[in-house]
């Protein structure tokens, strides 16, 4: 996995002060090349232990990894013609290049689980606030053809009540980019003392809702390099929205193994 593929995986949890790191790195990424991590730390104007913590939240065993991987880049830019391309280009390759990341991680055990408990449980619950309320939608929409029920839960008055009234007898499947926790820890804390079993979609590798559940899906998130190396995020409800017909398809598939 390179450099901008982890950088997909992990940038919704990237701090502001790690965000500037990997742009610094971007804008000049000879500072790095054959240099310590003293001396790319004065080069960037940041510090050591700064660069050393984003190197370990994108998954690197290293700083002697991480160089070598912005080596790989700068080896690859010299042929990319990226900056001539339009808007559009840029913005559907960002999807693209998300879509080729997700399909090379390996999902198959936690979505046939997933898919199993859909099919054994009766009362099914899909949780989404806001405009990630329609990725909650999609799947309940995509499991109509498979002649299964499942109901949207979208805001937060409803949420507070399936919190009180919910039992083991519910499967909970919880869609949310950032992982909030001042939506979701009650209803999750509430979950795991009541035996509820609970699924968490999620784009953000560092969220605390994490430790709250052992069925957890961390998807890649979408962002574009712009010309003068600052990074915008894409709206990834569309990764998410698109995981919904995912699942409906492993549903399809795990009633004919």
């Amino acid at each position: 996995m390179n450099l901008e593929e982890r950088i997909g995986i992990y940038y919704t949890s990237l701090t502001k002060s790690e965000k500037d790191v990997y742009q610094a790195v971007l804008a000049n990424p000879k500072g790095i090349i054959n240099k310590s991590i003293q001396e790319a730390a004065k080069t960037y104007n940041v510090s050591a232990a700064s660069i050393q913590r984003f190197v370990k939240k994108v998954g690197y065993r290293g700083y002697t990894e991480f160089r070598l991987a912005v080596e790989d880049i700068t080896n690859s830019s010299k042929t990319d013609t990226s900056s001539d391309k339009t808007n559009l280009w840029k913005i559907m390759n960002a999807y693209i290049s998300t879509f080729q990341t997700l399909k090379d991680i390996n999902m198959d055990k936690i979505l046939f689980q997933l898919v199993n408990d859909i099919k054994d449980y009766s009362t099914i619950k899909a949780l989404g606030i806001g405009n990630t309320a329609l990725s909650a939608e999609q799947l309940v929409y995509s499991m109509y053809s498979e002649d299964k029920f499942i109901e949207a839960v979208q805001d937060k008055i409803k949420i507070d009540y399936l919190e009180s009234s919910m039992d083991s007898s519910y499967l909970l499947i919880i869609f949310s980019v950032t992982g909030s926790v001042d939506t979701y820890k009650k209803i999750m804390m509430a979950a795991k003392k009541k035996n509820v079993k609970t699924y968490l979609i999620t784009m953000n590798q560092e969220s605390p809702l994490l430790k709250l559940t052992p069925n957890k899906i961390v998807l890649p998130s979408t962002n574009i390099q712009n010309n003068d190396n600052t990074l915008y995020r894409v709206d990834n409800r569309t990764i998410l929205y698109s995981f919904a017909e995912v699942i409906s398809y492993y549903y399809a598939t795990a009633l004919n193994r």
